[in-house]
């Protein structure tokens, strides 16, 4: 294969039918949606040699952008290793042995991340095992929203101006991707996300199971860019079903349970502002659930099967609500951050004030010159020190906001305070506040012992969250953090030697802070949700020794 031309055998199933439902309302109805970006992802690893003849395809999946890899696999000659987990459908799964995929089942669900963080860490592994392996990463591969751009224009052609685009959202890429080409042209374009209850996408808390699959998740992707959505949906699997027979029994499309969903939020959104166009993405075909979602018996046991159907959605407050059916939240295309952030209490940003659960068992300090004028305008060095922070702090952290393209490299403080509230091993997630001139200004969680991410060993203490408020950034705060750190450890866990972390590849001006606070690269990588991840380390033995002085 040398030209992107040579992959198109399978174009003309990858584009969707545009079906009218009723008036201004229409379905993009697919054969198989994930062709679109899968197709245009392997195009583009070709164009730049990272896809070569013979090389084999790695990727995480539990659904329908497998079989696209798979189909395309064997289109064009190259081996194909899918990492999925048990509850992937069995006619999907004979359908990826008979063309040639080798498939790994992964059965036990990751600490943090679920059964998604656990196929990804046995993709990492494969990735190693294997030379000449490709990892397409739908969750992260910015090919995948780019990829949209070409149903974009399909819509344009077939029904012009587009007032509402309505769509199941997992890996964030057709309903992101499709926005950002339709909304220079139509910047009053209404983008309506379609999610389900327990999904961490839009703000529901984890760890509970997500009975609907293929939409929401465990794990929030780096595609998904939040801020192009006006509002969000949830609804729960037996909604899904409900709508999936619904559009088949009106309209004589006959489309899997996500497609329902995205049907019932349209169909109501579009009663509900006539004259307005709407687009409902429809991803697949319902071949695949012949035997569950229209099947009667089978839809009599289903969880939720037997409750009355909300006729429209219920107004939330927060989007971190316990939902029991059908529901809606307005997103206002803020960040994820933003949203949650919303969420707490405005509290004073002063250590001072109020002192409600703060506390400072134990402070260093250090002197920092500030290198331009910040919110703390002074002429002297400020003394930055650290601040032991209780499991409930998140208020006193409301004011750290960062910009959007540092926000989409790590969690809401919202998501971290609930996951160390809600932790198993909370007494061992140290959270911290970086303190200039009674200021809070940073912040970020020390982990050790079994509170220790995956892919960290046993003998170290891992740094997560890390982050200095965009209004005080560039005055050397997260240098001395790092420098205080150290101290941290050395008083505390004598026993220690190395800090390590985990940076996005993409991050880069993260890995440059870093490297400069002293971090180095350790050759290990890990595979989260936002790609590739390099693991670095900060060796407490070589740091200048100095002696701990606590704050008075």
């Amino acid at each position: 294969m040398s030209s992107r031309t040579l992959m198109r055998n399978l174009e003309d199933f990858e584009n969707p039918r545009i079906v009218e439902l009723s008036a201004d309302l229409y379905g993009a109805s697919f054969f198989l949606m994930k062709l679109l970006p899968a197709r245009f992802m392997l195009e583009r690893a070709v164009e730049q040699g990272q896809l070569k003849p013979g090389f084999t395809i790695c990727e995480s999946s539990s659904g329908t952008f497998g079989l696209a890899l798979a189909m395309l696999a064997v289109q064009y000659g190259y081996k194909f290793t899918l990492v999925s987990d048990w509850a992937i459908d069995r006619h999907l799964h004979r359908r990826l042995a008979e063309l040639g995929t080798h498939v790994e089942i992964v059965q036990t669900p990751a600490p943090s991340g679920g059964l998604q963080q656990a196929r990804l860490n046995r993709l990492a592994e494969y990735l190693r095992e294997i030379p000449d392996s490709f990892w397409p990463s739908q969750y992260s591969n910015p090919d995948n929203q780019l990829a949209y751009g070409k149903f974009a224009e399909l819509l344009i052609k077939k029904i012009g101006k587009v007032d509402c685009l309505v769509g199941p959202v997992g890996s964030g890429g057709s309903m992101c991707g499709t926005t950002k080409f339709l909304r220079p042209l139509f910047p009053e374009l209404r983008a309506i996300g379609v999610d389900t209850p327990n999904s961490v996408l839009f703000g529901q808390p984890g760890g509970k199971p997500i009975e609907l699959r293929g939409l929401g998740g465990a794990i929030v992707p780096s595609n998904l860019d939040h801020t192009q959505f006006d509002e969000v949906h949830w609804l729960t699997a037996a909604e899904a079903f409900h709508g999936a027979n619904l559009l088949h029994k009106e309209h004589g499309l006959f489309m899997g349970p996500t497609s329902g969903a995205a049907y019932r939020v349209a169909d109501w959104w579009s009663r509900k502002n006539p004259g307005k166009k709407v687009v409902a993405i429809f991803p697949d075909e319902g071949h695949r659930y012949v035997e569950t979602v229209y099947n009667k018996d089978w839809l009599s046991t289903a969880p939720g099967g037997a409750a009355a159907m909300r006729p429209e959605p219920v107004v939330v407050e927060a989007p971190t609500e316990e939902l029991k059916g059908w529901s809606t939240y307005a997103w206002h295309r803020r960040t994820r951050d933003q949203v949650l952030s919303s969420l707490v209490d405005k509290a004073s940003n002063r250590v001072i004030s109020p002192p409600a659960r703060l506390t400072t068992p134990l402070s260093f300090e250090c002197d920092s010159e500030p290198q331009h004028n910040t919110t703390m305008s002074t002429n002297e060095p400020c003394r930055v020190t650290l601040t032991a922070l209780s499991h409930f702090d998140d208020a006193s952290l409301a004011h750290l906001e960062l910009a959007p393209e540092q926000a989409q490299f790590v969690e809401p403080l919202h998501t971290v305070f609930l996951g160390l509230q809600s932790s198993d091993n909370s007494e061992l997630k140290h959270p911290f506040g970086i303190v200039v001139q009674d200021e809070i200004v940073g912040f970020f969680v020390l982990r050790e012992k079994s509170a220790l991410p995956e892919w960290a060993p046993p003998d170290v203490i891992t740094l997560h969250s890390f982050r200095i408020g965009r209004s005080y950034q560039g005055n050397g705060y997260g240098k001395a953090a790092t420098e205080l750190i150290s101290k941290w450890v050395a008083s505390n866990r004598p026993y220690i030697s190395r800090v390590m972390l985990a940076v996005n590849r993409k991050n880069l001006i993260a890995r440059h802070i870093y490297v400069s606070c002293g971090f180095r690269e350790t050759g290990a990588t890990y595979c989260g949700p936002a790609g590739p991840q390099d693991i670095l380390q900060y060796k407490l033995d070589t740091m200048r020794a100095v002696e701990a002085k606590p704050v008075e």
